[in-house]
């Protein structure tokens, strides 16, 4: 049976700002097994980010954890103190942010931030850290990492920067690494690097790893599972197969309609999702993606739906699946890899 690293329960994170709460995060349940990569994918404002910052416990005022648990090894990490997290943080917990250019400070070099984590973790010497540290480089693929040691973010490319970043992250061996739109920046060509460096990784270290994104061709071959989210909620959870063959969830399905297919020809349109996500300051009392969707029901609006169950692993909220519900045919099936 496979161990579980991460269970996140109920979460819910708010921020109160002068016009009122702002539900991100409205009760986000999920697990993570050791070794294993999950995606979460949705549209920006789904809530995405705010639940990794929230396992992070990076969020800054006036966002705040209302209610839940973050069970890391078994640990709540939401009664952790800040001085536990810190030695959490970049050792056992890594995280990768979108933009590496801000995430490195411009005034140290790569090799010295790369070493800070080490020390502080690990407490080698500064010469065994830098030593690691240009290990750390080769890892991630960067060349003549002896030389790149020394150089200043400015000096890296922005795909050696991302690499850079992953080296940061990597560094100390953590048993979980959340990646934050690690290719969003990116040009295709780096972004099917960086994703392919992070599978071999995955394999090499066996870190579990979280991969967020708006962009459902990222997670494609990366990922083993995926949840769908929108509107703080978790829309749909399933294996990757499960998600692009077999979809249940009306949102789910639009996603998947959106993504540019190869095997489609020039002549056939994209189908955007209409419409615009829901305001979280008065978030609606029903389904969320009841007004964008096609198929919505009175019900849809008036009654938040429960989740169903099409297997163990594979829940949608959606009304659809109820037994009651009219029977709805639907297109499906996207090729696994085409962005």
């Amino acid at each position: 049976m496979a161990e579980k690293l991460l269970d996140v329960k109920n979460l819910k994170t708010s921020f109160y700002t002068h016009v009122g709460e702002v539900q991100a995060v409205r009760g986000v349940s999920f697990s993570l097994n050791k070794g294993e990569a999950l995606g979460i994918v949705g549209e920006s404002g789904s809530g995405k980010s705010v639940t990794s910052m929230s396992i992070m416990k990076l969020l800054q005022f006036p966002g705040k954890i209302k209610d839940g648990e973050i069970l890391f090894k078994g640990e709540d990490l939401v009664k952790k103190s800040e001085k536990h997290m810190m030695s959490i943080r970049g050792n056992e917990i890594a995280m990768i942010f979108q933009d590496p250019m801000t995430s490195l400070n411009p005034v140290y070099t790569v090799g010295d931030q790369i070493m800070e984590a080490i020390i502080r973790h690990q407490g080698l010497s500064k010469q065994k850290a830098k030593k690691k540290a240009i290990e750390m480089l080769k890892l991630v693929g960067i060349p003549s990492p002896e030389k790149r040691v020394d150089n200043y973010p400015h000096e890296f490319s922005g795909g050696m920067r991302q690499r850079a970043m992953i080296a940061i992250a990597l560094s100390c061996q953590p048993d979980l690494l959340i990646a934050d739109e690690p290719t969003t920046a990116l040009d295709v060509t780096i972004q099917a690097q960086i994703l392919e460096l992070m599978k071999d990784l995955k394999e090499k270290i066996n870190t579990s790893i979280i991969l967020i994104t708006h962009d459902l061709g990222v997670v494609a071959d990366v990922c083993s599972r995926i949840i769908v989210m929108y509107g703080g909620l978790v829309m749909e959870e399933g294996t990757a197969e499960e998600i692009f063959y077999d979809p249940k969830h009306p949102y789910t399905m639009g996603l998947l309609k959106s993504i540019p297919r190869l095997d489609l020809g020039q002549k056939k349109r994209l189908v955007p999702i209409e419409g615009s996500p829901p305001d979280l300051l008065k978030p609606p009392k029903g389904c969320p993606f009841a007004a964008r969707c096609p198929y919505a029901m009175r019900i849809c609006v008036e009654e938040r739906p429960p989740y169903f169950y099409v297997n163990e692993g594979h829940r949608s909220m959606c009304w659809l699946l109820h037994e009651d519900a009219p029977d709805v045919k639907v297109e499906t099936g996207v090729k696994r890899g085409i962005a």
